[in-house]
Formats: structure tokens, sequence, C-alpha cells
């Protein structure tokens, strides 16, 4: 029976944690109160302006990456990626020599070329091992249809997208999945279902949450504070909201999300652009409608009964220009002698050559134990060189700690650099270290990355990962000419699929199997 209660409070508690989060990072929307100065407008100004700030801060980094970024949006870009490895163990045996020789003679390339305008785009496989070159074949592709080059035929197969509904219920008279297997995902390069959700929600929940949060919930005031050495003369604003404000505000936004349709259908492209090959039907959608707005007909009946819900919220910023430099965030979630306590406190300094933060953030409970993980970091960025240092630590019986150590070197285009990421336990140090260099161009981009693994078992370079990039803009996709001999799986049923693969595919690749594990083993053996 306790089971069964937890669960059914569990939507009802991840309802309100997303209403809370709205409400306390919700300076999303300081366009529409920049011209008030009042408590409440200079709590949310604050937050708004800050998010800017740390953008701002990682586009002014990687301004050479971004361009980059937005050019493969616009134009077709072929790129080329060539993954090989490093196998450095010098305690193999002597029959493990010859495999270890032959890892680090091979090489995987990937080519992809990728038109985000026509939408098409094509990727081919092919690999080296020693002085062996093997085809993988080439994959092309359109919303509409997918075409296959296999190394080992001449035949070109073709697949139409629209196809897959008929192929399914033919191996399954009960399927009643999706008509369509979703190639289009495919270019959906830009995220725009998730992007209009967003916005969507930033314009219209974050200002009717800001014009329903009650005036004298803030108090504003200043106060010198001191962050890191340095003394500022800070504005002190805190948001505080008890109960009976905290439910009032959630049973408004809860009917409004209860009555907004066009909330109801993002909600439900999102799903289905994150779903591929009929994982979820149209009949799974409109199943998860129902419950979602079940759910919130549900937590409107019994917001008063709910215990999840936060007895208070307490949320105290001190900024300077706009700027957030010390945080102080405190929920109370639970019955009354069962409390739990959300607590967050930190401070931060985001200037333009450094950025540094200081963390603690926990879960104190009645009985006064209290979960503490720490979150510290210090960044420069001065003269185009960075040197950062991340830490994330747990602290319990045997701390837990990750740690990200960082050096750049910005020089014109090219970015040489050295990143470790560290785990520890107590009982394991494991690091892997990606160091190498990148250089973005106008319409181009190179990049060699070295990745080397280790922990306290082994010695230095002893398991490496080498990744050549190259990405350049090109004029169009080549797309393959189809023919009267074109294979249409569209024509064919699954049977007459089946028969072609045994009887034709089938021989052609048990041919093209054998003579590759012929030139394989002379690698091997050296015969």
């Amino acid at each position: 029976m306790e089971e069964q209660n937890l669960k059914k409070k569990s939507p009802k508690l991840f309802i309100a944690l997303i209403v809370a989060a709205l409400i306390i990072v919700g300076g999303s929307a300081s366009a529409y109160f920049a011209f008030s100065k009042s408590p409440k407008v200079q709590y949310f100004m604050a937050e708004s302006a800050t998010l800017q700030q740390m953008g701002d801060l990682f586009k002014d980094r990687y301004a050479n990456e971004m361009k980059w970024m937005d050019v493969q949006k616009e134009k077709p870009t072929e790129t080329t990626l060539d993954l090989s490895a490093e196998w450095n163990d010098p305690y193999v045996d002597y029959d493990m020599e010859e495999v270890q020789s032959l890892v680090n003679s091979s090489k995987l390339t990937i080519q992809n070329v990728f038109d985000p305008v026509k939408k098409e785009t094509e990727i081919g496989l092919s690999a080296e091992v020693g002085s062996t070159s093997i085809d993988l074949g080439k994959y092309f592709a359109t919303p509409e249809k997918a075409l296959l080059a296999l190394p080992f035929t001449d035949d070109l197969i073709r697949f139409d997208d629209k196809d897959f509904g008929r192929i399914m219920r033919e191996i399954d008279e009960d399927y009643e999945g999706n008509d369509e297997l979703g190639l289009a995902q495919l270019f959906e390069t830009d995220f725009s279902s998730a992007s209009e959700l967003t916005t969507y929600v930033k314009e219209e929940y974050l200002q009717y949450i800001f014009n329903e949060l009650p005036e004298e919930a803030f108090e504003s005031e200043k106060e010198e504070i001191e962050v890191f050495d340095k003394k500022i003369k800070a504005t002190k604003s805190t948001m505080k909201l008890d109960e009976k404000q905290y439910k009032a505000l959630f049973e408004k936004v809860l009917v409004k999300m209860q009555k907004d349709e066009k909330l109801k259908e993002l909600i439900k492209d999102q799903i289905a652009m994150s779903s591929f090959a009929g994982d979820v039907t149209a009949s799974d959608l409109t199943e998860m409608i129902v419950q979602y707005e079940e759910g919130l007909e549900s937590a409107i009946e019994d917001l008063d009964e709910i215990d999840d819900v936060p007895g208070t919220i307490t949320s105290t910023i001190w900024h300077d220009a706009n700027h957030i430099v010390k945080r102080s965030l405190d929920v109370t979630v639970g019955e009354e002698g069962e409390e739990e306590t959300l607590l967050i406190d930190g401070v931060q300094l985001l200037e333009k050559d450094e950025q540094q933060w200081k963390y603690t953030m926990g879960i104190k409970e009645e009985d006064n134990e209290e979960n503490v993980l720490k979150f510290n970091g210090h960044l420069t960025w001065k003269d185009k060189k960075a040197e950062d240092s991340i830490t994330l630590t747990v602290e319990d019986v045997n701390s837990v700690k990750i740690s990200y150590k960082g050096k750049e070197d910005l020089d014109g285009s090219k970015r040489t650099f050295k990143r470790t990421f560290g785990f520890s336990d107590g009982y394991e140090d494991v690091e892997v270290i990606w160091s190498g260099n990148a250089t973005h161009e106008s319409d181009s981009m190179s990049a060699d990355h070295h990745f080397t693994f280790s922990d306290a078992s082994m010695d230095p370079d002893m398991y490496n990962l080498k990744m050549k990039q190259k990405s350049k803009v090109v004029k169009k996709v080549d797309m393959p000419t189809e023919s009267d001999d074109t294979i249409l799986l569209k024509d064919m049923s699954v049977e007459e699929m089946m028969e072609y693969a045994e009887e034709t595919l089938a021989p052609e690749a048990q041919n093209w199997a054998w003579e590759l594990m012929g030139n394989l083993e002379s690698e091997l053996y050296g015969n």
C-alpha cells in the first residue's frame, strides 16, 4: 500500500518541481519587465542577466567553433573521421604480439556528406588493416528513402520510408505502429521541435508565473558581502513563498496547462520526434496525453492533500550590476516531522578573464543527516589562453570526486588543448586525457584528437584512441543514379525480400567475407 502511495505521488512531485524550477529560474522572461525596479523585477532581471552573461562568456571563448556550427546548418559539408587505436602493453605474450601489431596498424574511416537544405546525406564506411583495404559500403538517405550500395554486390537497394508499416504488418499481423520509419529525423539537426516547445514555455509560462507571483513574496536591500576576497556592495533579493502561496500558484499553472491545447500538441510532437521505427505509435501518443491530462486533473483535485509540495521556498540572490555573485536556496518538502530540505549555497564571480564558483548542495533530513555535494570551479581566459579546473565532490563514507583540468591555447584559428577527466572513490583512480588541436576556418575545419585511458593498475599510454577529423563545405551530396535495375523493396513482399537475401545477397556476401578473411590471415601470419 505504501508503495502504491509513493507511485501515486511521484507524478505530482515531478510537476511540482517543474513549476518550482520555472519560478526560480524565470529570468529568461526579462524583456517583459525591463522597465520596472520592484524587488520582484530586480530578482528576475538578475537571473536573466546572469544566464545571458554565461552564454556570452562561452560564445566569446569558442567563437570559431560556434561559427562553424552555423555553417553546417546552412551549407552542405563533407566530414571525414579516421579512427585508430594504440595498444602498448609490454607484457602481452608471444601469441598476442601479432594481434597487438594488427590493432596498431588498423584504421576505420567514416565519411559523411550532409546537406541540411536539400535534406540529403551520404555515409561511407571503410577500413584498413595493415596493407588490406576494406570497403564497407555506402548508405544514402533523404526524408523519403534510403539507398544501400553494399560492398559485395553491384545492386543498388532502395527502401521507401512510407513502406515501413506495410513490411511490419506482413511480419506481424498484429502490428499497430507507425507507417513510416522516420528518416526525416536524420535531418532534424537544429532540434526545431524541442526549440519550439522551449520557446513556447518561456513566452507563455514564465511570463504567466511572473505575473502571478505575489509582490509581497519579494524583498530587496543593499548588503556588502565578500566573494573570493573581493568586497562587493551587492543588492540582496529574496523570494519567499509559503505553502499557501505556492499551492495557489501551483494550481493556477496546472489549470493553465490542463486547458493548453497547443502545449499538448508540442509535447506530442517532441515525443514523436524522439522516437524512431515505431517505438511510439499514434495510439501511444494519444494514451500519453490522456495520462498527462488525468495526472493534471488528479493533482488539481488532491492539491491540498499532496505532501510532496514544498512547504516553503526561500531563494536569495546577491547581485551586482544585475549579475549574481552569491546564491542561497532552501526548499522544504514533506509532512511535519518528516521534512527534507534541499539546500544550495554558494558564491560566484563571472568576469571576462576569470570565472570562479564555489557551491555546496545537500539534502538535509529531519534527523539532521545531510548528503553533501560540492561543486567548485575556476576558469581563466586571458590573451587567448585558458587554464581550467572543475571538481564535483560527494562527501560520504568514501569521498567520490569527479574532476576536470584543462589547458587551451588559441592562435588565430587553431586551438591546442589538453583536457583531463578524473574519477576517484577511494578504491579507483581513473583518468581520461583528451589532447590535440582543432582549426576552424570560415569554410573548413580540421582536428587531431588523442584519448589516453589510465589508472593505477596500468602503465601510461597503454590504451589510446586517435581520431582525425576533416570537414569542408561542398557543393552537394552525390546521390546515386537509380535505374531499372535498382532493387525496389516497395515492390517486393517480405517473402520475396527473404528470397532475394538468401539466394542473391548471402552467396555474394559469403564470397566477399571469405576473400577478406584470407587477406586478414595473410596480414596476421605473414603468409
